[in-house]
């Protein structure tokens, strides 16, 4: 089984999410909306299936991160999300909070050995997407 097979997005935490969002739109050319931006791509063995990368700035104060003190959370693509979680259940690594489901696909949340949350995600299955 591939556990993780690319970077699902970068999530950071800043003082003035505007400020950042303006700032990496005109000095790097990272256009998002109030969300984040993404990054679109096509799987080097199969160009017809298409995928993304997000990226997005979080207010200072959010909760998203939590337990993690970092400022930063790094979301992992993965193939078999349930499969991923029963192997890191064995090992004796537990999930932080519950497993989502939504139209963006399947999500777990774990922590590495340092306190930096870990974000899982499985995107939607489907024609052309990854």
């Amino acid at each position: 089984m591939k556990k993780v097979t690319g970077i699902g997005g970068v999530f950071f935490k800043c003082e003035d999410r505007e400020k950042m969002r303006a700032w990496y739109a005109e000095h790097l050319g990272i256009h998002s909306e109030e969300w984040g931006g993404v990054f679109e791509w096509r799987d080097k063995t199969n160009p017809d299936i298409e995928g993304y990368t997000a990226w997005s700035p979080f207010k200072q104060e959010t909760r998203y991160f939590d337990p993690s003190k970092q400022d930063f959370m790094i979301n992992y693509r993965v193939d078999d999300l349930e499969a991923l979680a029963a192997e890191l259940k064995k090992a004796g690594i537990e999930e932080v909070g519950e497993r989502e489901y939504s139209d963006f696909g399947k999500f777990t949340w774990i922590m590495d050995p340092e306190g930096r949350k870990i974000e899982l995600w499985e995107p939607p299955k489907g024609p052309n997407k990854i």
